[in-house]
């Protein structure tokens, strides 16, 4: 073989080596903002979405899990203002697609909040065992070079038995438990969708 040739056959094997090679799993860094019971706020620094990876190729997102950091929300409720403490969990997987245009959705997100304790005009109150799941989220949008952009603009937190949450699952529910809730998501990360193969060749020649 000559020189030529050899330097074309490991510049193709190089290629090819590249094309094939796996993606690294990652945990996407992710922040954005929740409403709970009309209630507004900020989600906690140190979210991510891992183990993932994204293919650019296909814009497929793989299997991941959200997790979030413990945080607080303030909120009112019948026995006066109050500071709740939650942490914000994901009980399964999901798996996320970029589409050509950029449309991009993940399946849905089955979340479980834990409230860990409440204070009401600064005075402990009593939360026992307190978990409001399943929630689930479905969440949509788009992605870019700059990001993962997705929101899901209605979901719903179902109640708590009266019992739990120290017996005072029903003042709890008044703050937290709901129809009408919202969550924005933003991604860091490289989402650059695939290219748009949907063209008709005709004698080698696209239409």
């Amino acid at each position: 073989m000559n020189m030529f040739a050899s330097v074309c056959a490991a510049s193709i094997a190089m290629a090819l080596a590249f094309a094939t090679a796996p993606a690294h799993a990652t945990s996407f860094p992710v922040s954005g903002t929740i409403t709970v019971g009309g209630n507004s706020g900020a989600l906690p620094s140190g979210g991510t979405f891992g183990n993932s990876t994204y293919d650019a190729a296909t814009g497929q997102l793989s299997t991941g899990h959200f997790t979030f950091p413990a945080s607080t929300v303030s909120a009112s409720t019948p026995v006066g203002p109050a500071v709740i403490h939650y942490l914000l969990s994901q009980t399964d997987t999901s798996t996320g697609q970029v589409a050509s245009d950029g449309v991009a959705a993940l399946t849905t997100a089955t979340l479980r909040l834990e409230v860990t304790s409440v204070t009401v005009q600064g005075f402990p109150f009593p939360v026992g065992t307190c978990r409001f799941a399943p929630i689930e989220v479905d969440l949509a949008g788009s992605g870019s070079s700059a990001g993962l952009e997705v929101e899901d603009m209605d979901f719903t937190i179902p109640p708590v038995a009266s019992s739990d949450c120290g017996g005072n699952g029903d003042t709890i529910n008044s703050a937290i438990a709901s129809g009408s809730n919202s969550m924005r998501l933003s991604f860091s990360g490289d989402f650059t969708p695939p290219a748009d193969n949907d063209k008709i060749f005709i004698d080698g020649f696209d239409a």
